[in-house]
């Protein structure tokens, strides 16, 4: 089995699957032919920025219709339902979608004390699934419109191409329709090359600021007389002295939808291209989010806690071998990585935590362990079993089931204690074994910010201003 061979999981075609015995739902094996008979497949791994997953009409969402080209998508895919995010902002996020690793393993989190703008930098020894594609003899770029996400933070490690797109704005504006101008001649060209690649887009919409193009801004405006308009500092500001209204919510929440809206079409023109030269035969397309976002649910705004609305994510795989249906098992960011490199044939990346996924996809069990997420203090982990999602550090400690309550509005903490009680250790464990874990990835030297990246950094409401150092601690 040579490394960068595909293996389908088609359940009932006969396709050139490359793995030498697959197991079948119900327990029977089937032969495949061997790996050399099957060609190698493009992979595109694509993350929106702060996407919720229940603002997508394939997750549920029904208010208004501003996904037809994702649910289509979708449809024709596997939809993972319940997955969780390993960080509520970006950095970290990324960084374990990339490693494979928890936070507390690879320590990339926030802005550094006494380093002007520096973020934390990932370090240089993880096994990376781009590094993972990259030996496999695959062609590999980046195309990201986020400037936390940059070769200086450690994030370009096994790309042949890495590059910050630019544009009109870097921030908000005609975002998506610039990364699709800078990657799709990149995507196009390679797939009629002969070569198999792996690419990452690293979309920014519909991050804040909520200021999506005409026509879609004026479109979910309406009769909205008050004063916001989608500015991520105005926004905050009015949350933080409480006279943001029910209008004002609701009005912001249009303005949120109308970013989706607008990707949506510009995923869907990236689709299209890919099917003009054929590429959507011979693809798996990967699309995912690093976080969600909040609207006054839990008395937060933007993202900054282990709530749903900020760690429920839409992860979506589509491609040749990949059956449509809907996986209910919980899963987690982390386990892309170890799912491509089994579909692949890759090699396990150092220290990975997450888990291959391949077999629920088939029909089989998901975790039999926690899933589990962090931020700034914050711990989550989530019992697979029974749903029940246990919170601890940000005040009292909290508990939900997710089934009974999706919406995390009863803390069942006091009354079911004993519950309590029986998880609190799983989360424990899983901090440490990060911790532990860290000793393996020695810390890169952070470097600074450049001006524009801080101008960058200033719209997305990440620092305050750009003429002092900053300890944001928490890197919202």
């Amino acid at each position: 089995m040579g490394p960068g061979s595909f293996m389908s999981f088609r359940w009932f075609a006969a396709l050139p699957l490359v793995l030498p015995l697959l197991a079948l739902p119900h327990g029977c094996m089937v032969q495949v032919p061997p790996a050399e008979a099957a060609p190698k497949t493009n992979v595109i791994l694509i993350l929106v920025d702060t996407l919720r997953a229940d603002k997508i009409g394939a997750f549920g969402y029904t208010q208004r219709k501003t996904t037809p080209n994702l649910d289509a998508f979708a449809a024709g895919g596997m939809v993972w339902e319940r997955t969780e995010s390993q960080n509520a902002w970006t950095v970290p996020s990324v960084a374990s979608l990339f490693t494979g690793v928890d936070p507390q393993a690879h320590r990339t989190l926030n802005f550094k004390v006494g380093e002007k703008l520096a973020t934390d930098t990932m370090s240089l020894q993880h096994d990376t699934i781009s590094e993972s594609f990259k030996a496999a003899g695959y062609g590999t770029a980046a195309f990201v419109k986020s400037t936390v996400i940059s070769t200086s933070k450690g994030f370009s490690q096994g790309f042949d191409t890495f590059q910050v797109v630019g544009g009109k704005d870097q921030a908000w504006g005609y975002s998506a329709r610039d990364l699709n101008d800078a990657a799709i001649p990149w995507l196009t060209t390679q797939a009629t090359s002969g070569k198999p690649f792996f690419a990452y887009l690293h979309f920014m919409d519909p991050h804040s600021p909520y200021k999506a193009p005409e026509p879609y801004y004026s479109k979910y405006k309406g009769s909205y007389a008050g004063k916001m308009d989608g500015a991520h500092v105005q926004l905050e500001d009015a949350f933080k002295a409480g006279t943001v209204t029910a209008a004002d919510w609701e009005h912001e929440l249009a303005l949120y939808d109308a970013e989706i809206e607008y990707f949506d079409a510009e995923f869907g023109r990236l689709w299209s291209e890919l099917k003009k030269v054929g590429a959507d035969k011979n693809t798996v397309v990967v699309l995912v989010a690093d976080h969600g976002e909040a609207f006054g649910e839990h008395k937060n705004v933007f993202h900054g806690n282990l709530y749903q609305e900020n760690i429920h994510v839409p992860v979506i795989l589509r491609g040749p071998g990949i059956k449509a249906g809907r996986m209910k098992a919980w899963a987690q960011l982390v386990d892309v990585a170890p799912t491509l490199a089994e579909l692949f044939a890759l090699p396990k990346g150092k220290g990975w935590q997450g888990k291959s996924m391949v077999g629920a996809m088939g029909g089989g069990a998901g975790h039999s362990d926690v899933i589990y997420s962090e931020y700034a203090g914050q711990r989550m982990v989530i019992d697979p079993a029974s749903s029940l999602k246990l919170i601890v550090g940000d005040g009292p400690t909290k508990l939900y089931d997710l089934v009974a309550d999706p919406l995390e509005k009863n803390n069942l903490a006091e009354s079911r204690s004993a519950d309590v009680a029986r998880l609190k250790p799983l989360l424990d464990a899983r901090f440490l074994a990060g911790q532990s874990l860290s000793k393996q990835f020695p810390i890169e030297a952070g470097t600074g910010m450049t001006k524009e990246q801080c101008e960058m950094l200033l719209q997305l409401g990440y620092v305050k201003d750009c003429d002092m150092e900053h300890d944001d601690g928490d890197g919202k």
